[in-house]
């Protein structure tokens, strides 16, 4: 391994150590008392080598919330299959939110970190809002398209409005979390957590699905 490879990866461990630390900072104190200093002295790092690695807090918040919005929507992609029913590929979504962040705390953080850069979503969804983050942009698309094609395919209540319901989903979705982000630490017991948002994603499940469906489609198992 030469040099100049040796001190790539040797940046990148740290920008990934600086982004670890910034995400327990927020998940402890709430992204509104975190400051670029606070992270700078958690990291053991100057705030001018800080400010090496991310041009300000927006930019490190941008960057954490690419990261892991763009590793969901990767994930959601491979799983849904293009045979697959709206309500079939609906189902898979949820699943997969739940295999992703139901046992982790990082979704606290993720929705902290949106609410901040993009407070206007999902009220507001434009090309342009955010600042350059587009992953809310892109999961709300997706679901807009998966519940069309439901629509289109007759396994999904084809009197629903696809961009109506997007903006429900995505804020039932934001609504556990953020009553969730606002209990003490000790008190955040994910599995709890869990159950609650199977069931809520059961309940919408249900008055989504057209009368003939597939009633075990329904039931959203978890271990």
């Amino acid at each position: 391994m030469g040099i100049s490879e040796r001190k790539e990866r040797e940046k990148e461990k740290r920008r990934a150590f600086i982004l670890d630390t910034a995400r327990r900072l927020i998940l402890e104190r709430g992204i509104d008392s975190v400051s670029m200093q606070d992270i700078a002295t958690a990291c053991e790092l100057s705030k001018g080598t800080l400010y090496l690695y991310f041009d300000n807090k927006q930019s490190l918040l941008e960057e954490f919330f690419h990261e892991a919005g763009s590793y969901f929507l990767d994930y959601v992609q491979q799983k849904i299959r293009p045979e697959d029913s709206g309500l079939q590929a609906i189902r898979t979504l949820w699943l997969s939110y739940l295999e992703i962040f139901g046992e982790s705390s990082e979704i606290i953080v993720l929705f902290g970190v949106k609410n901040t850069l993009n407070p206007g979503f999902p009220y507001i969804v434009e090309e342009n809002s955010g600042a350059g983050l587009q992953e809310p942009l892109l999961l709300f698309r997706m679901i807009q398209d998966i519940l069309s094609r439901g629509v289109a395919d007759g396994s999904l209540d084809p009197s629903i409005d696809p961009v109506r319901v997007t903006r429900t989903i995505i804020m039932i979705t934001g609504g556990i979390v953020e009553n969730v982000a606002r209990l003490p630490l000790a008190m955040r017991n994910n599995r709890i957590i869990l159950e609650e948002m199977k069931e809520t994603f059961e309940i919408v499940l249900r008055g989504l699905a057209s009368p003939g469906c597939d009633r075990s489609l329904l039931v959203l198992p978890i271990d």
